[in-house]
């Protein structure tokens, strides 16, 4: 997402990674600056990749979006909702 961005459509092959799923390092949440979490919070190494499997034979589209509210247009449009 980049703020000043026009919301379009991507021409890419990118397949799911990794870097797609939240970790204890990538979490959106306030830092564990205490270290009290102690959670890794991204599951096991071989369920991720197993669950990227499954996700990734799904449609997906590749897209930049901006702060705008067009995004939601886009998106609903993209996706066949109103």
């Amino acid at each position: 997402m980049f703020p000043d961005a026009e919301s379009a459509l991507v021409e890419d092959d990118r397949t799911l990674t990794s870097t797609d799923f939240m970790s204890g390092a990538t979490e959106d949440r306030y830092p564990d600056v205490f270290r009290l979490a102690r959670a890794e919070g991204g599951g096991r190494p071989e369920v991720r990749a197993e669950i990227t499997g499954l996700l990734d034979r799904l449609a997906h589209h590749s897209v930049v979006l901006g702060h705008d509210t067009d995004a939601a247009d886009f998106l609903g449009k993209l996706t066949g909702t109103p």
